[in-house]
């Protein structure tokens, strides 16, 4: 398969749930501004957009409605007033739960949001909706001014953006002209740009940015991409080719293989450029099992993107990360790069700090002491900051685009033998 150079990305999106403002156009509150009567979660602009919701809020409005009756109470919240942080967010998952068994079955995840992120004080978790609210984000309430976060104006500029970005919903991006490898991220924001674009392109160009700067330029290479997931790495394919491959002069075959259970069974793809070639590979398998075959080429470069290490379960409810971990350290002179999802390292500890099964023969690599720490120069972290505590069910994650966030890769670290 030959292909030209893309010129557009496309953005895709899902329904997300933000308390306080409209659930269909994200717009801040107004005069003509009300909330589900049933639930009393879910904010609206108008009636026109209470009635075109109807029938998708259905579901979670039952559900909701069936756990006050067997909690006895108002609303769905209100046994949470006055609990300490721990015990408010086993209290919302455990609302999450109990809606899913309302309704047999998982929760959507705009679903899930609604559980986890009701209209409440920061401080106290009092269900209210006509408590005083930040009108920059219009994610954050306070019942008194003695309740206000402290640490808002913290995260108050990445929510709002958030906001933003789901208001405008930009589903094509222009690709950008480049003219070498970017100095840093900000190079990317063109003239006459805005926030909201570099932001979707930033998470668009941040994996093949971040494999660049540790792919050997050879005339022919190859890298091992873990766990790939079919709307982060392997979506808008032509990335590759615009911000790894084309600032890869001299590299006249590269070879990246997609290697991980969710990447789907995918055709090869193959991009035949001035006498170079880009080619794809899609393998629907663990990457232990994909390794164990025998038949598989030694990589210029292993990485995984975000793999979320600090799980103790992965795909399909099973630990499968030491036999992964193992893998990824079979051969001592390939480099191994590993990301994170926000710049708190010791996610990673109890995984990479561990020492080997008694297989392996991999002792130093295992430890894993990093001797490359890569900080993008966008500070972009957009999201629901409280999520990274919901480990179970939601994930604070760069990739999930229109999910819980987006963000620059925030850290990136290479190990390798002494």
């Amino acid at each position: 398969m030959t292909s030209e150079r893309a010129t557009e990305f496309k953005v895709w999106y899902r329904p997300q749930f933000i308390s306080n403002v409209c659930h269909i156009c994200k717009t801040a509150p107004g005069n003509e501004s009300l909330t589900c009567p049933g639930c009393g979660l879910v904010s609206y602009c108008s009636q026109r957009h209470l009635e075109e919701d109807e029938d998708d809020h259905e579901d979670i409005c039952d559900a909701l409605k069936g756990v006050v009756e067997l909690l006895g109470t108002k609303r769905a919240h209100d046994k949470a007033y006055l609990l300490g942080p721990d015990q408010w967010r086993e209290f919302r998952l455990g609302v999450a739960n109990l809606c899913s068994k309302q309704l047999g079955r998982p929760l959507m995840p705009w679903e899930t949001e609604v559980c986890l992120y009701p209209p409440h004080c920061a401080t106290c978790h009092k269900f209210c909706t006509a408590t005083e609210r930040c009108l920059e984000c219009h994610s954050i309430s306070w019942c008194s001014s003695q309740h206000k976060p402290k640490q808002h104006s913290e995260h108050c500029r990445q929510l709002t953006l958030m906001r933003q970005i789901l208001q405008r919903k930009v589903h094509v991006i222009k690709a950008p002209q480049l003219n070498g490898v970017p100095a840093d991220m900000n190079s990317l924001f063109s003239e006459g740009g805005d926030v909201v674009t570099f932001s979707l392109l930033t998470e668009i160009a941040t994996s093949p940015l971040t494999i660049l700067q540790h792919l050997t330029n050879s005339e022919s290479a190859s890298v091992h991409i873990i766990g790939p997931e079919p709307h982060f790495e392997a979506n808008n394919l032509s990335k590759w080719e615009i911000f790894l491959f084309n600032l890869l002069p001299s590299v006249l075959s590269l070879t990246l293989n997609f290697v991980g259970p969710e990447i789907g069974p995918l055709p090869p793809r193959k991009i035949n450029k001035n006498g170079r070639t880009l080619n794809f590979t899609f393998h629907q398998v663990l990457y232990h099992d994909f390794i164990s075959k025998g038949c598989v080429s030694i990589p210029s470069l292993i990485c995984a993107l975000n793999p979320g290490l600090y799980r103790s379960q992965g795909f399909d409810g099973q630990d499968s990360w030491q036999d992964t971990i193992d893998a990824m350290f079979k051969h001592t002179d390939v480099p191994v790069l590993v990301t994170a999802y926000t710049k708190k390292r010791n996610w990673y500890g109890p995984r990479t700090n561990q020492k080997p099964s008694a297989q392996s023969k991999n002792d130093r690599r295992t430890k894993s002491q990093p001797i490359l720490q890569l900080e993008t120069t966008n500070e972009l972290c957009i999201g629901r900051l409280q999520s990274r505590h919901f480990q179970k069910c939601i994930l604070y994650c760069p990739h999930r685009l229109i999910g819980i966030g987006i963000t620059c890769i925030k850290n990136c670290y290479l190990w390798h033998d002494d």
